[in-house]
């Protein structure tokens, strides 16, 4: 395919195909978008640092260290990654261009749709613990790609997606589209997938658990097994993501988070100990009033300067 062949299907695809309504569109568009929806809800949450809410989160017996990244440089990169994932599927879509009407040809059931979403989670499951495996047993590839990863100690919601440039192309960019091909989805289903895996990815890193978080309690990959995983004491083991923990267990690298975080009843009383301490120093101040002695206290006041002044004349 030469030079202009290229740019008139680049043409085609940006005129005809990326129009809102085409499955095309649903899948540059929505499957960023629900990250981001997904990400802001969670982290709106962490800002209002409610009672109600604190209950549900999910903290380690063992904190550890801290980030040693800001929020806005973890946003920044997402950001960039999402761009480099668009990019990425611009040029399949230019390259494949009948990539979406090929498969939607054989997906013409509510069944055969089902069976190929399915078989896509389990090809992403496999794609992303092997490669997330072997940037961990690599000593090379994990300082020169995955520490940046894991510079987020403590996993918060938008942080999901922030990786080092060439990982989030080979792991989350790549594997997206060896998902899509290998189980043989039309172009709607793989949006539905990626958006559910991106909403997924999302909460496992949110350190939230039911009910502010649906998802911790139906699958194995929650975000107490994650977090576990970003513990010092566990990060060469969980690596499954998004959904499954089977080639963990398969393959002795399974770790089972449970005593590792505090229980929603202890959480509770922490909840209740940091509220007393936050407003405790506002207490005297705005303590039981006596309106009766204040103003008693007035008066004898006003009654002793009077006299005062008196015996001064």
């Amino acid at each position: 395919m030469d030079i202009s062949s290229l740019w008139a299907q680049a043409v085609h695809v940006f005129s005809d195909k990326l129009r809102p309504g085409t499955p095309e569109f649903g899948l540059v568009v929505y499957v960023p978008l629900a990250y981001w929806i997904v990400a802001g809800f969670y982290e709106l949450l962490d800002w209002l640092d409610l009672p109600a809410t604190q209950r549900s989160k999910l903290t380690r017996r063992e904190p550890g260290r801290d980030n040693m990244v800001s929020r806005q440089q973890v946003v920044i990169r997402v950001l960039l990654q999402h761009f480099i994932q668009t990019v990425l599927a611009l040029a399949v879509y230019v390259f494949d261009d009948g990539m979406c009407d090929r498969c939607a040809g054989n997906s013409t059931t509510f069944l055969h749709r089902a069976t190929r979403f399915v078989l896509g989670m389990y090809v992403m499951d496999t794609w992303q613990y092997w490669i997330h495996r072997m940037m961990h047993t690599s000593t090379f590839l994990y300082k020169h790609l995955h520490s940046v990863h894991h510079s987020l100690m403590i996993p918060f919601a938008c942080g999901a997606l922030y990786n080092s440039i060439l990982e989030g192309l080979l792991l989350d960019s790549l594997g997206g589209v060896v998902t899509h091909y290998v189980s043989g989805m039309d172009c709607q289903t793989a949006t539905w997938l990626f958006i559910f895996a991106n909403a997924k990815t999302v909460v496992d890193h949110c350190n939230y658990r039911g009910p502010i978080n649906p998802l911790h309690s139906l699958f194995p990959n929650s975000a107490a097994y994650h977090d576990a995983h970003h513990d010092i004491r566990g990060i060469k083991m969980n690596f499954s993501q998004p959904f499954f923990t089977h080639w963990d267990w398969l393959l002795g690298t399974f770790l089972d988070p449970a005593g590792m975080h505090l229980t929603e009843k202890e959480q509770e009383q922490r909840a209740r100990e940091k509220q007393v301490s936050r407003f405790g120093k506002l207490r005297p101040r705005f303590g039981k009033l006596r309106p009766l002695r204040f103003f008693q206290g007035q008066e004898a006041a006003k009654a002793k300067a009077a006299a005062e002044s008196k015996k001064a004349r």
